[in-house]
Parts: structure tokens; C-alpha cells; sequence
């Protein structure tokens, strides 16, 4: 029986998804995924129909995938098309963790190194979740102190995290001749732990398929082996592609991912 959400309590509504009540348990709420696409902190803004049904689909598989893994997170259940059934948060953390393994995006202006620079191991950063400031990053000497003396033991969980996760899902993509750049994560804290939180899709990381069979991605730069150029995620968007090309990105991830389930 479809749920309907019309008679439900929206709890929140964000740019991609919106955040109802879930009568029949408290401790859960429902993640209903909208067809809507932003970037540039929510200024450039479109609808792609059956964008939603795609994240749905991606973001199922790697939860689904990450679950079977041991990772603590918020998802339970896919209990229809488009909906996420996850746990109800304590309170969010209001921090974008950003793990990277191949420099891209905007560390080539801030961080002043080439495209394609690999990271061994993979770097993680913070940054504070504000549209209107555009997501400052914290300074890692800072978020060490804070650790250290301050005993925020939650900025270590959430790397270490960060960590485990980054290297499962690069695992994962690269079954499918593809390299995890980079990808961001949220948290929350949900019976007193920390616990990854919110929807993994196309907008979440950076997706460049291998440029040929066997690529050597253990030298310092990476970008002759990989394929910028047929990139899957929201950078098609971010850079003007077509809305119906991004959809088509989208839709190949989904179908990368769905593979998760025999992982």
C-alpha cells in the first residue's frame, strides 16, 4: 500500500529531498527523493524528471552495500519507490566531510596543485554546512586541537568513517573500470553515536571512468589513466551539460550501483 504522504507531518524539506513523520515508528522517519538538481549552493537550480527515482536507486544500493559492510548509518529500509526509510537523528551534525583521493573541483584554485594529483592516503576535510558563507573548510590543525584538547572525539570518528567508507565504495567503482575522486558525507548522531547520515547519489562524488585497461593508479598524478571527460556525476551539470545528459549520467550510475548487491 503506497504511503500517503499528503496526511503525513513534513518534518523538513531540503533541496533534494523532503523529511515526513513515520506514524507507525517514532524512531524512524521517511526520505522522499525529489527530481530537483542544484549546485553553486543552491543558486543554479532545475527539475530533471526522474532524477528522484535515480538517486533512489543509487542511494539504496550503496546503503544497502555500506550496511552489509558494518558501517553505522541511518538507512533501514527502500519501503517504495523514491523513499528512504531511515532512522530518526538525536541531531545532525552540521558538517560536510570530504574525502579525496584524486585532486579535482575547486582544490585546484584554493589548494594550488594539478588536476589529477593523487592522495595517498586519501585526505579528509570539514567543511561547515552554510550555503551563504559556501561551506567554509575548518583547519585541520584546528579540528586536531579540538580532538586533542577539547576531547571532540566526534571529528575522529567521522574521518575514521570517512576513511572506510572512501576505500569500500573506490573498491566498489573500481569493479566497474571506474575511480572514486572524491565524495562528501554528513553526519548525525542517532542513540548517542555517531552515524553516517543523509543520501549518497551522483551529487555526493566525483565518478571518472579508467582511460584504458590496467591503468597505473599508484604515480602521483592519475589524470592520463582516468577520463575526465566522461565523468558521471554532477559535474555534467555543474558545468552546463544538457539536462537530458545529466540524467543520463545519473541513470549509468544507478545502474554501476545496482552491481553493489553482489558485492
Amino acid at each position: 500500500m503506497a504511503i500517503e504522504f499528503s496526511s503525513l507531518k513534513k518534518i523538513n524539506e531540503g533541496k533534494t529531498k523532503v523529511i515526513y513523520e513515520n506514524p507507525g515508528d517514532p524512531a524512524t522517519v521517511f526520505m522522499l527523493f525529489k527530481d530537483d538538481i542544484t549546485a553553486g549552493d543552491g543558486v543554479k537550480h532545475d527539475v530533471i524528471e526522474g532524477k528522484a527515482l535515480l538517486d533512489w536507486k543509487t542511494n539504496r544500493d550503496i546503503y544497502e552495500f555500506l550496511n552489509r559492510k558494518g558501517v553505522r548509518t541511518h538507512y533501514v529500509s527502500s519501503p517504495q519507490e523514491k523513499v528512504s526509510l531511515v532512522k530518526k537523528l538525536d541531531f545532525k551534525i552540521n558538517l560536510e566531510v570530504v574525502t579525496r583521493r584524486v585532486a579535482a573541483g575547486s582544490i585546484l584554485k584554493w589548494g594550488g596543485m594539478p588536476e589529477g594529483t593523487r592522495f595517498a592516503p586519501p585526505i579528509t576535510q570539514f567543511h561547515y554546512k552554510d550555503d551563504p558563507l559556501h561551506d567554509p573548510m575548518l583547519d585541520d590543525d584546528y579540528v586536531d586541537y579540538m580532538i586533542v584538547e577539547k576531547g571532540s572525539v566526534e571529528y575522529q570518528e567521522m574521518r575514521d568513517i570517512n576513511a572506510y567508507v572512501f576505500g569500500l565504495l573506490e573498491d566498489a567503482f573500481a569493479r566497474f573500470n571506474i575511480q572514486l575522486i572524491d565524495f562528501k558525507l554528513e553526519y548525525g548522531r542517532i542513540d548517542g553515536h555517531v552515524t553516517l547520515i543523509d543520501e549518497i547519489t551522483g551529487g555526493s562524488f566525483r565518478l571518472w571512468p579508467f582511460a584504458h585497461d590496467n591503468p597505473n593508479l599508484e604515480q602521483p598524478n592519475v589524470l592520463a589513466e582516468l577520463d575526465p571527460q566522461g565523468r558521471l556525476d554532477k559535474d555534467n551539470y555543474r558545468m552546463g551539460g544538457p539536462l537530458a545528459s545529466v540524467k543520463s549520467k545519473f541513470a549509468a550510475i544507478a545502474e554501476i550501483t545496482a552491481g553493489f548487491k553482489a558485492l
